[in-house]
């Protein structure tokens, strides 16, 4: 017996099966839950995108006629273009190179500089403290017996002592050398202190170094993080008397002879003419006896990596700048396979002074100069400072000497000249090569913030309504069909 099937009442459709192989005949219904007028409204992204582009004649009659033609060489140009360009402005962004700005500053607050004075190393001997402790081992040079040159016979003394005995024990040290040295009061000393000038030392201790054949005096060195206002002087140059001495040195003239003045930045030790500090101004202490001298200062800042300019901050691996680094390289070098030390390198009381000089013609060997500064560039790479100052000294005027004067003495004045200042800037900032690309793509497609946040809304509104719109459809199918069975099969 066949059973007729009923005509629903509902939009899903009915399918009839007849099971010619069964014993019986099998009816079995189906209701689609799909609703057809629903899929045809259903929101699509990229006809959508077809149509901003110019082809909603393509989506609507699936055909192509010449004004789709015409859109679509207009948008191919309009993206060619518009790569060529980025690729172009990120070719200079990711180039990394600088542009130098040049500036011409004067200081509104003055910045202490280093001083450093370099004198025979034999003519500063501590001749009482030699003939107490050596007067045995200076008997036995011809020089000193005779009495032709003592300084001679020092000399071959010396190569026979320590570094340490020679900076500390066997030579002058600052307090018998100085007669006096001030420096104009800094910023903290400004509330506590009545005198315009107050000594050298208060800001910082004199720093003494030396090498085979010189000792040196620095002032004014800022080596171990103190405050900056003991190194700023309040003093506009730009508008302020600059006829007041900034330093005022003297020295007993009877210790020195024929000395050498150095200006150099005041964060870094005196590093010698082998640390590149070769500007030093040689002075005739036997003919004047007091002179005053200016300064012209240089500063250079540059950019990290990876822009080219490639500089290094070198107190990340404990040392001032790049040549500080190479000096100590050096020295262990000269340590390690010689036994000594290098007899150009500045050595103070950071170094170790249980040693001696290493003999004088391996420091004149070119090629194992060249063979020490390869092998030093595995710690201390070729790459600058990233901040680093220059200073060219300069004479104002010479006062000879008369008799019985046993002093040197020398002043050094405000820099008067504007400072110049090399500062590395990014060729192209990053917010630059942002508002290129931007700018960039707006000119080319006409896009801005506006109109891209306006679409994204709509794109989202469109997608909200026809999901709503699903949701209502698929509940009235099941309010018309409480049976939760899609599908229903009569045996």
């Amino acid at each position: 017996m066949a059973f007729k099937p009923q005509e629903s009442t509902t939009a899903s459709s009915l399918t009839l099966t007849n099971n010619q192989q069964s014993p019986g005949s099998m009816v079995s219904i189906t209701i689609d839950d799909n609703n057809n007028s629903d899929q045809s409204k259903k929101f699509k992204f990229f006809p959508y995108i077809f149509s901003c582009c110019g082809f909603q004649q393509f989506i609507n009659s699936k055909r192509i006629n010449s004004i789709d033609i015409l859109y679509a060489i207009g948008s191919l140009l309009a993206v060619l273009g518009c790569v060529w360009q980025l690729i172009d402005v990120s070719r200079i962004y990711f180039a990394y190179d600088t542009n130098v700005n040049v500036m011409f500053e004067r200081e509104t607050a003055v910045e202490i500089p280093g001083v450093t004075i370099c004198m025979d190393l034999f003519k500063v001997a501590n001749e009482e403290y030699l003939e107490e402790h050596y007067s045995k081992q200076l008997k036995q040079f011809v020089e000193y017996e005779e009495k032709e040159d003592k300084y001679g016979a020092y000399e071959k003394l010396f190569k026979n002592l320590t570094l340490y005995e020679i900076l500390n024990n066997a030579t002058h040290s600052s307090e018998t050398i100085f007669n006096e040295c001030r420096v104009i009061k800094p910023i903290a000393f400004e509330d506590h202190e009545k005198d315009d000038y107050i000594n050298c030392t208060l800001i910082s201790s004199i720093h003494e170094s030396i090498n085979d054949a010189r000792k040196c005096f620095s002032i004014g060195l800022q080596l171990k993080n103190e405050s900056d206002d003991l190194f700023h002087i309040d003093h506009d140059i730009t508008i302020r008397d600059n006829g007041f001495p900034l330093y005022e040195i003297g020295l007993f003239n009877k210790y020195i002879d024929s000395p050498m003045i150095f200006m150099h930045s005041r964060m870094i030790p005196f590093l010698g003419f082998i640390g590149g500090q070769t500007n030093g101004f040689r002075v005739n202490n036997t003919r004047s006896s007091f002179q005053l001298f200016n300064y012209v200062k240089t500063i250079n800042d540059l950019l990290e990596p990876p822009f080219k300019s490639n500089c290094r901050h070198y107190e990340e691996i404990g040392y001032k700048s790049l040549m500080h680094c190479m000096n100590h390289c050096k020295s262990d070098f000269f340590i390690h396979n010689y036994g000594g030390q290098h007899g150009d390198v500045p050595t103070d009381n950071s170094y170790n002074l249980h040693l001696y000089f290493a003999p004088s013609n391996y420091k004149e060997d070119k090629n194992l100069d060249k063979i020490m500064s390869k092998k030093c560039l595995a710690t201390c790479s070729k790459r600058q400072e990233c901040h680093s100052e220059f200073y060219t000294i300069s004479m104002m005027d010479d006062i000879e000497r008369k008799p019985l004067q046993n002093l040197y003495e020398f002043d050094v004045y405000f820099s008067t000249t504007a400072n110049t200042h090399y500062k590395h800037q990014p060729r192209m900032e990053f917010v630059e090569f942002i508002c290129f690309y931007a700018s960039t793509i707006s000119l080319w497609f006409g896009f801005s913030i506006v109109a891209f946040s306006r679409s994204v809304v709509h794109l989202i509104h469109q997608n909200s309504l026809a999901k709503a719109k699903r949701n209502s459809s698929i509940s009235g199918i099941d309010q018309k069909n409480p049976n939760d069975n899609s599908k229903l099969e009569i045996m």
